[in-house]
């Protein structure tokens, strides 16, 4: 074990790793002719229900403010990535939901990402790779 003032927090790793991965992605999409779509945005598509979702929740979800959510899904609405849909449940709320636009994104996003994985896959091994993920995993169902 490493002494306490060499000690790493496991979280700066994760974030270094995590780091890498939407550095790798959005100069990909960029590429793509998707450089309007920022980190931030990323938000909206990894919490996004696919019936659609209410801007409370995904604020909610995403641990930031309404107001900042809100400023994310009118700039994906008018990029065409989203659009408004009457909540079923609640006359008085709308839900977003992604367009085929915003759904064709998304699965590029998650294409671009398993490949850029890969190359950690091919660095443990993918046994070991994949207990990685099975503990990351374990640790994330844990919370």
């Amino acid at each position: 074990m490493v002494s306490k003032e060499k000690y790493k927090n496991t979280g700066a790793y994760l974030r270094q790793l995590y780091d890498t991965l939407v550095t790798n992605l959005h100069a990909r999409l960029a590429e793509e002719g998707y450089g309007e779509i920022t980190p931030s945005h990323g938000l909206v598509f990894q919490y996004a229900e696919e019936e659609g979702s209410r801007i409370t929740a995904l604020a909610s979800r995403a641990g930031i403010t309404k107001q900042s959510m809100s400023a994310l899904v009118y700039q994906l609405e008018e990029g065409g990535y989203l659009k408004r849909k009457d909540d079923p449940h609640d006359a008085r709320a709308v839900l977003f939901i992604l367009t085929a636009k915003g759904q064709m994104l998304k699965t590029k996003a998650q294409q671009i990402n398993y490949q850029f994985e890969k190359k950690w896959e091919q660095k443990l091994g993918a046994a070991e790779y994949q207990k990685f993920r099975d503990m990351l995993n374990e640790l994330a169902a844990a919370l």
